[in-house]
């Protein structure tokens, strides 16, 4: 043992004895470090110098002893400290007892005894210091107990096993001892159920560790199967003999079910449990590879939509909507084979995917069956609810390469069956697509047209069928297509709608109609008392900042807001059925003027009508145009007529065109007229040409 390289720290106050101290341990082959005569200084130097072993005296300059040093010492550094000292009092004794010292020596001493106690306090101090270490590895090993473990020797046969080695295995280490692993640790493949090799044996074999496959099942003596997975490593001596080894395995029972778990909540619906969109894409995608394989194969894929679904949350609820869903999800699996695949894509929309038809007549009759089974009434609750659906069709083709491009087609396809009145189904042809690559640009020239400011205000004449002169205008937007010329709202509105550019258009045809109409009135001051009507979409009408933003134009474009009155349809009311009254309460209260468009193709009318200050009704063209051949639709314009009288409302009636519909109108009351029969729309210039011609 080399005592040169073991490090000593001298604390003592005299330095007479300090340097005998120091003589004395050099002779006995340590090396004196440094020599401290205060508490703080020993604490320093112990820091900086990290001895292996601290002699120290009690009594010490400075107002920290020997004892508070040596404390620190300890806790701090785990440097070994033995008192050299000349106290034995009792109370010293146990002040020092409670530091744990590793030695203490009474001067005067004997060198021999001061050796003996060094090399004992530095062993000491190692071993303490090792099994410190070795609880730790064991603290870790212990904790990692949850796993099974078997130990092996040699030949294989088993030495150890711990708990929950016997409780996954069934066999009790008292039993198992003694017999080779293999019959203990009896391992297959679950696909297959063929036997695995055994790793303590592959080990053995190998020297290295080894790892078994997935899907690995433990068949337990009880005969149950325990998925697991594991590892087995050489146990290997000092010089790198095998001696045996050591496997390690642990359940994965709870992993398997949540990997299930996870795997079937991202493939399935959580509210109706079919397969949702990536599981459906995923068996589409492998039914146009079975196409292409074989000719022979048909499938068919079927989108479907219901209709008017939203009708259904904003009457009864969410949460009856839901309940529908999953109705509706029960009746489409029942109305299918088992072979086929049906999967909710999100809200309202379905897909289903049929498998090997005979001929895609039969896509056909599945989707009239589907319809019939949706028409039957479905009881929620206490509501007994109707629906119904739309359902594109899509044949399998050689020519589709992706199953996203199947589910596009049948898509477009949904949406012509929707155009042709619902409830109903259409087969996709490729015309379908060229007409969406059609419409696609028209939202892309639709959306450089605001910015353009390619849009253009025409003004349709509102008569007084009493004086037969102009009182107001209806500001009606046309869109001046660079390419196409000019065209009418029936052209671009709808989709301005479900791409949600309709409201910038009609805060452009707001403001440009205010504008407009405070011009003619600088230019022709009898024009004060002329309105201009502007439509109002339910998106616009619905947005927080409504009256603020007309306000803003009003004040803006200079216009008084008697002049001006706003146009909605019925559906916008009850789409904004919660704000509509206050929304109305304060339009009125600018000034304005409030119209109900297109009244009686609503859904509840007069249960609302009496709660809103509107001013005018204006009826529906169809009602107009058919009076003359209709009876029905007369005596609906007369109660229209009646009712708003009744309610302190006038009366425009749209679509006027004969003079026929005229007299009956005017034999009716009705206040006002609008239609082809006084004049088409106009561009401004000639709209401002009538008013003139109108006043001379």
């Amino acid at each position: 043992m080399n005592k040169i390289a073991k490090k000593i720290l001298v604390v003592e106050d005299e330095s007479i004895v300090a340097i005998d101290l120091q003589n004395i341990l050099e002779n006995l082959g340590y090396r004196v470090s440094a020599i401290a005569d205060s508490g703080d200084e020993a604490i320093k130097k112990a820091g900086e110098l990290k001895p292996c072993l601290v002699l120290m005296d009690i009594r010490l300059r400075g107002e920290i002893d020997g004892i508070e040093a040596a404390e620190e010492i300890s806790s701090r550094f785990d440097i070994p400290v033995i008192y050299l000292t000349a106290y034995a009092d009792e109370e010293t004794l146990e002040r020092a007892k409670n530091t744990s010292p590793f030695g203490y020596i009474i001067k005067p001493f004997e060198e021999r005894e001061l050796n003996t106690t060094i090399e004992i306090a530095i062993y000491k101090h190692q071993m303490e210091r090792q099994l410190k270490e070795n609880a730790k590895w064991f603290s870790t090993v212990l904790k990692s107990i949850g796993d099974g473990v078997i130990a092996n020797d040699i030949e294989a046969r088993i030495a150890f096993m711990n708990p929950m080695a016997e409780a996954l295995t069934g066999w009790q280490q008292s039993e198992a001892i003694g017999r080779n692993s293999t019959e203990v640790f009896n391992i297959i493949d679950e696909p297959t159920r063929n036997p695995i090799e055994s790793p303590v044996i592959k080990a053995l074999n190998e020297g290295k560790i080894v790892h078994l496959p997935e899907q690995t099942i433990l068949l337990a003596k009880n005969g149950k199967e325990v998925p697991i997975g594991d590892s087995a490593a050489p146990i290997k001596d000092d010089r790198e003999n095998i001696m045996g080894a050591v496997l390690v395995f642990w359940d994965m029972t709870d992993r398997k079910q949540a990997e299930e778990q996870l795997r079937y909540q991202a493939f399935h619906d959580r509210l109706t449990g079919l397969p949702n969109r990536a599981l459906f894409v995923e068996r589409l995608d492998r039914a146009v590879k079975q196409a292409k394989r074989d000719k022979e194969y048909l499938f068919a894929v079927l989108f479907l939509d219901i209709d008017r679904f939203k009708v259904v949350n904003d009457s009864f609820g969410h949460a009856i909507g839901d309940k529908l869903l999953i109705e509706i999800a029960k009746n489409l699996e029942n109305t299918l084979r088992n072979i086929d695949t049906v999967a909710r894509l999100g809200g309202d929309e379905f897909a289903i995917l049929l498998e090997n038809l005979e001929d895609m007549s039969n896509a056909c009759t599945v989707a009239e069956r589907i319809l019939r089974e949706l028409n039957t009434p479905l009881n929620i609750d206490k509501y007994e609810i109707f629906t119904n659906a739309s359902i594109g069709i899509v044949a399998s083709s050689s020519n589709y390469e992706r199953a996203e491009d199947l589910l596009r087609d049948a898509d477009i396809a949904m949406y012509r069956a929707k155009s042709y009145g619902r409830g109903c189904y259409q087969i996709f042809d490729t015309g379908m697509h060229l007409q969406i690559l059609a419409l696609s640009q028209l939202e892309n020239d639709l959306r450089r047209a605001i910015e353009r400011q390619e849009f253009r205000l025409y003004y349709q004449p509102i008569v007084s069928l009493v004086t037969n002169k102009i009182v107001g205008f209806e500001a009606l937007v046309r869109w001046q297509h660079p390419q196409r010329g000019l065209l009418a709202p029936a052209e671009f509105i709808l989709l301005a709608q479900e791409t949600g550019l309709l409201v910038q258009i009609d805060w452009w045809v707001l403001r440009e109609a205010c504008r407009q109409m405070r011009t003619w009135q600088k230019q022709i001051p009898t024009t004060s008392s002329l309105t201009v009507s502007v439509n109002f979409c339910s998106k616009q009408f619905g947005q927080s900042n409504l009256i603020e933003q007309i306000d803003q134009i009003l004040r803006d474009t200079g216009l008084d807001a008697r002049s001006l009155k706003v146009e909605i349809t019925e559906s916008a009311i009850i789409e904004n059925a919660e704000s509509a009254a206050a929304i109305f309460s304060q339009l009125r209260a600018l000034g304005i003027q409030l119209c109900i468009d297109d009244f009686g193709t609503g859904y509840s009318s007069l249960s609302y009508l009496h709660r809103f200050p509107v001013n005018t009704l204006k009826i529906d063209r169809s009602f107009v145009n058919r009076m003359s051949e209709d009876s029905e639709s007369l005596e609906i314009v007369r109660t229209i007529v009646m009712l708003a009288h009744n309610l302190a409302m006038d009366v425009i009636a749209e679509g006027v065109e004969m003079a026929e519909q005229l007299a009956k109108l005017r034999e009716l009351k009705c206040e006002c007229g609008q239609g082809y029969f006084f004049s088409r729309p106009l561009p401004s210039e000639q709209a401002e040409m009538s008013i003139a011609i109108e006043q001379q």
